[in-house]
């Protein structure tokens, strides 16, 4: 198995066809074809094996408000293995690699929304209960802004000495 550390420019038509496809496997409801649901992330985790991809992960770089602190965040987004490729820990494996690059640069939390919190659970992320703001996005057109509580979705990951308040969750932009 082979894991790759792509900047978002750096794919290549190959690799945005096999992304795509594996998107389009693990997430039926996904955009026919594309690479991104709202907008495209910073850089990708790619595990490859034989010439195959088998796990994605797509990860957003910003800053976000927590309650009025200023936070430096890593945002988790598709996260996905290929069928045959469960249960062999490549999720892990991925968020892993993640928390290693953010602890090795200064990110606060790694942040994710998500409906099913077992593995999440399992590699250090704690369910966040926050009002949250967001910029709307829907097919390539801003709607406005979001003010709501997003219900058991929201997961933390702490990775500095910063405390994780309960207060409104700004994301500065479009919500992954």
């Amino acid at each position: 198995m082979k894991l790759q550390h792509l900047q978002e420019y750096e794919i290549d038509e190959a690799t945005e066809q096999a992304i795509a496809g594996l998107l389009g496997d693990c997430f039926p409801e996904y955009p026919n074809g594309r690479i991104y649901y709202k907008q495209l992330p910073d850089f990708r985790f790619l595990c490859w094996e034989d010439g195959a991809l088998i796990a994605h992960m797509a990860v957003e770089h910003r800053m976000i408000g927590n309650d009025g602190q200023p936070c430096r965040i890593f945002g988790v987004v598709d996260l996905c293995v290929a069928e045959a490729f469960q249960h062999r820990r490549l999720a892990s494996r991925l968020l892993s690699e993640l928390t290693i690059l953010g602890l090795r640069h200064r990110v606060d939390f790694l942040l994710l929304m998500a409906k099913d919190h077992s593995l999440y659970l399992s590699n250090g992320f704690r369910l966040a209960t926050n009002t949250c703001q967001w910029l709307m996005i829907s097919e390539h057109q801003t709607l406005g802004i979001a003010h709501r509580r997003v219900k058991s979705s929201l997961m933390v990951k702490p990775l500095s000495k910063k405390e994780w308040r309960p207060g409104l969750v700004d994301f500065l932009g479009h919500v992954f």
